[in-house]
């Protein structure tokens, strides 16, 4: 017979498991949005560009694809920083960090990728 907090803790890990498998199809969806957008935006980039993610321990790089190669970071989901909401988009501030200034908006919220726009290249500036 197990006891309440023995379930409370098999209930949390039930949740934080709910919770990452969300986070990362949200970033699998961001990744197929801002594929499918630079394909749209510039035909040549069909056969050469593709985006993907790593998941590291406090945040998920989304990350640019070259010819199979990865070529740059585009930016940076919060996965585990207490400073920011979890999954928030943050800007590259290079290859392994995020710019930590403010985030530029949340996939939770919904964050749509327009190819006429600006984001194909990265998050938002702050204006």
């Amino acid at each position: 017979m197990s006891n309440k907090g023995e379930n409370m803790k098999l209930s949390e890990l039930v949740n934080e498991v709910n919770y990452e498998q969300e986070l990362s199809s949200l970033c699998n969806n961001l990744c197929e949005k801002l594929t499918h957008a630079m394909h749209t935006r510039w035909e040549h980039s069909k056969e050469e560009t593709t985006h993907t993610y790593k998941v590291g321990q406090k945040y998920i790089k989304i990350i640019v694809c070259e010819k199979g190669q990865h070529a740059s970071v585009w930016g940076f989901i919060n996965k585990s920083n207490p400073n920011f909401k979890e999954g928030d988009v943050l800007k590259a501030a290079g290859w392994r960090t995020p710019a930590l200034n403010k985030a530029r908006g949340n996939l939770f919220d919904g964050y749509d990728i327009d190819p006429q726009t600006m984001r194909i290249y990265g998050p938002d500036y702050l204006r």
